[in-house]
């Protein structure tokens, strides 16, 4: 706290004697003690100087932040009311006066309190934040900056190239970036950290990664802006430069010209440009950043991006709203001929430049995000929704009953149709967020997969082409791209650039090469997503066994392709977690749940796996196992394993089968399976429908008939000229073996010296939809939501088979394994190989 007591006069009434003087000495060793702490001895200072000047004002405000500190909010208001009875001018009085009302809960008293210190001592910083954090306004402008002279304009672009201001000159700049999102494990992505060592370690690694840009999507805390300027000013040799973004949600109707939405929206912009010229104070609002941001960062902004990835129904449902709207004319962008929507975009970017040029006579490039799906290409073998069910019925198919995704050739935004003005001094550019997965029309191309980089036959590689054609003479950045490492996998791709399925040595692998081919094609950068992994995210084929979707954030789903793109890994629990070859001390340190005929169980959990260590005399190497586990109700679920003549004595959801290195997997009873499997006789669109509506823990079976834990990836699809691709997907339960050291991505492992059989099953595999509650899947819904339950627990039936199909052992535990449940998850972090392969590269550039 910075107090304004230096000033304060010690003023009294005539009549009353008063040792000014004492009472001085006394208020000054009352701060000295308040400030080291020694509260009760500050209180004694302070109520000495109002006994030899009775009613000071300075020892009548002292003890009122005494009386805070100690608790006495009610006490504090009385003595703060009192100091500013002898002297109403006391700035300190007024800023404690509203921290004693607003503890008391009286939050509309508060305010105007500290708008009055504020009013009194305009620098007075703690009343502002205190205002700041209270969600209002101060209601007092910040002191005016002088308009500079001359133009700053510190990027720019040229033809089909960043320029960045080198001098008096101007040297090409290549975008070699990372997206920075910031939320860590257990947080929302409005859960900002708030420190500057966070951001200041973060930009630090960014940096001795051989990247020069970061890019974030929304205004951060003041926190990141000083750790970044900091960072510039101390590493003039080699600083960061920053890509800015305007984060909007879609507006109501589609209508993006609605009033309250688009002034929203411009004061978003607004914020954005005062946030990096650090002149901002901004309230705090709810999934918001807010505070006083007062570091001006503008000398090292590359760029403005607005907007997000737009939906394609929204675009669509606005360019019906306005058919007449094809152009317009701004001060640095026009548009002579475009869809209502390109208009709309070209103007949101005209308001920004015009804000920032009037205000801050800035300039620097901008452009709005963009995607495949709304691309201004034409893709043949991407009929939109409604062309694909004409087709499927001329062709005799049934029709796509459920489509999980966007229509996506069906609407358009063009950034060619926007031309710069005269006016305009930092140009204009096309920006992607481009994925070689998808959409599918990228791997279905012929053309595209007849290219070839550097690595090879690429489609991914074409469609870039195809997309520089089409941008020629443009700037042409590809703001989002990667692949993530997650063990789920959501889409396959021709070249193997699937979204998901990669083991982190794999990521790191394909990162390189897809930003080789961004370089190898000719555009002006690209940014790498991301830095962190994000636990919150979701991704289509997993979002409906995520539940309660709020929930997400707390427990870490590696079937989820989303939550795994950074190359920094946030993983579950902390870094001594059993792994299948890692140390055999930390398989035997979780707790024995059951020991028979030479065999114990021990279970354990973390916010992303299920742990079972077999630990067997048995001749491990010899020895199949097969494991049921019982997710919920022992009296439902299939009462026999596979291949075993025995019936369980308890119904089991899942069978674990272990036959040896290159054959083991994860079955599901039937009944449980949530997705569709290929079985004999299916049809060409039977898998269209994606979930198995059949899927609940109800009733029970005796047939030793389990299930794959197949699921679609691809979707069966048809082309405009009348193609059929069929549908593809893969086998989930399939366990990989291995050592987590050397493949990231292993689910087992046999320790022959140790005698151990080490098993992580993802929650997500076992149908748990949020381990942190203990909330597993009930039913089916489709549409949803799916319906779920609390389970008592899981319960396990262990089964050692020898040659000849004999049975060694058989371990039934009499309790089951409850875990404890969580509001805040274990975790940490590691640098993946990714880092240290893109370091290489951007380094070789």
């Amino acid at each position: 706290m910075t107090l304004l007591l230096a000033s304060l006069l010690l003023q009294q009434p005539p009549s009353i004697a008063c040792d000014r003087s004492a009472a001085s000495v006394a208020v000054e060793q009352g701060w000295q003690a308040y400030r080291r702490g020694a509260i009760a001895e500050a209180a004694g200072r302070f109520a000495a100087a109002d006994s030899v000047c009775p009613g000071s004002p300075a020892a009548r405000t002292g003890l009122g932040f005494v009386r805070l500190r100690q608790g006495d909010a009610a006490g504090a208001e009385r003595s703060f009311t009192a100091a500013l009875r002898g002297d109403s001018s006391e700035a300190d009085a007024w800023f404690g006066l509203g921290l004693a009302r607003n503890r008391l809960g009286r939050r509309a008293d508060a305010i105007p309190a500290w708008r009055r210190a504020l009013a009194i001592a305009p620098g007075y910083s703690d009343a502002l934040d205190a205002l700041l954090a209270a969600g209002v306004d101060s209601g007092l402008p910040l002191p005016p900056r002088a308009r500079p002279p001359a133009p700053a304009i510190p990027a720019r672009v040229t033809g089909e190239r960043f320029e960045v201001r080198a001098g008096d000159d101007w040297k090409p700049f290549y975008v070699k970036g990372v997206n920075l999102g910031v939320a860590l494990p257990g947080r929302f992505p409005s859960d900002f950290p708030p420190d500057d060592s966070t951001y200041a370690r973060w930009l630090r690694l960014i940096a001795e990664a051989n990247a020069n840009v970061v890019r974030v999507y929304t205004i951060l805390p003041p926190a990141f802006y000083r750790a970044f300027k900091a960072w510039n000013d101390a590493h003039p040799e080699r600083p960061l430069w920053l890509v800015h973004g305007v984060w909007a949600e879609l507006p109501p109707h589609s209508d993006y010209d609605d009033p309250k939405w688009k002034a929203q929206f411009r004061s978003e912009m607004r914020r954005v440009v005062e946030v990096v010229h650090g002149h901002a104070a901004i309230a705090a609002r709810a999934g918001h950043a807010w505070g006083r941001y007062d570091a001006d960062v503008a000398d090292h902004v590359l760029a403005f991006i607005i907007g997000r990835e737009w939906e394609p129904y929204s675009i669509r449902g606005y360019n019906r709203l306005r058919p007449g709207r094809t152009g317009y004319a701004g001060r640095f962008l026009a548009v002579d001929r475009g869809t209502p929507t390109d208009v709309w975009m070209a103007e949101q970017c005209d308001w920004l430049l015009a804000y920032e040029w009037e205000v801050w006579r800035a300039a620097r490039p901008i452009a709005y995000t963009n995607w495949p799906t709304l691309d201004p290409l034409h893709h043949p073998t991407e009929a939109t929704a409604a062309e694909e069910q004409a087709l499927r019925k001329h062709l005799g198919l049934a029709p796509n009953v459920r489509l999980k995704e966007y229509d996506n050739d069906s609407e358009a935004l063009d950034a060619m149709v926007v031309r710069t003005t005269a006016a305009n001094l930092a140009g204009y550019f096309a920006s992607y967020h481009a994925y070689p997965y998808y959409p599918d029309f990228i791997g279905l191309d012929s053309t595209y997969g007849a290219a070839r980089s550097s690595a090879g036959a690429s489609h991914f590689y074409g469609y870039l082409l195809d997309l520089k054609r089409h941008h020629a003479g443009r700037a042409l950045l590809i703001a989002e791209y990667g692949v993530p490492s997650s063990r789920g996998l959501a889409h396959l791709q021709p070249e193997g650039l699937h979204h998901g399925g990669h083991d982190e040595r794999e990521m790191a692998q394909q990162d390189v090469r897809l930003t080789r081919e961004i370089r190898e094609a000719g555009l002006a950068g690209g940014i790498l997503f991301a830095w962190l992994d994000e636990w919150f995210k979701h991704s289509w084929v997993a979002i409906d066994l995520e539940m309660p979707r709020e929930r997400t954030r707390i427990w870490h789903n590696v079937m989820d392709p989303e939550q795994h793109y950074g190359l920094v890994g946030l993983y579950a629990g902390d870094s001594t977690r059993p792994e299948p070859g890692g140390d055999p001390a930390s398989w035997r340190a979780l707790p024995a749940l059951a020991e028979s005929g030479g065999v114990r169980l021990r279970v354990g959990s973390d916010a992303a796996f299920l742990y079972l260590a077999l630990e067997s005399a048995l001749g491990i190497d010899s020895t199949r196992w097969a494991v049921g586990i019982d997710t919920y109700r022992p009296d439902r679920g299939q009462f026999a394993l596979p291949g075993l003549p025995d019936s369980t004595p308890t119904g089991v959801e899942f069978a674990l089968v272990l036959n040896d290195t290159a054959d083991a997997q994860l079955l599901v009873t039937p009944g449980y399976n949530p997705y569709l499997g290929p079985r004999p006789g299916m049809h060409p669109t039977d898998l269209d429908a994606f979930y198995n509506r059949r899927a609940s823990v109800d009733g029970r079976r005796d047939d030793r008939v389990f299930d794959s834990l197949f699921v679609t990836t691809n979707r069966l699809r048809v082309s405009r000229a009348g193609r059929i691709f069929p549908a593809h997907g893969v086998n989930r339960g399939r366990l990989r073996f291995g050592r987590a050291a050397e493949v990231s991505l292993a689910d087992w492992f046999v320790d022959r010296g140790a005698g151990l059989v080490e098993v992580r099953l993802p929650w997500g595999l076992l149908n748990v939809t949020d381990p942190s509650s203990r909330t597993v899947l009930a039913r089916v819904r489709d549409p949803g939501p799916f319906r779920t339950v609390v389970t008592d627990g899981f319960r396990f039936v262990v089964v050692a088979v020898g040659p000849g199909g004999t049975q060694r052992a058989r371990l039934v535990p009499g309790r089951p394994f409850i875990w404890p449940t969580w509001e805040t998850p274990v975790w940490h972090e590691r640098l993946k190989p990714a880092y240290f392969a893109m370091q290489a590269l951007w380094g070789s550039w």
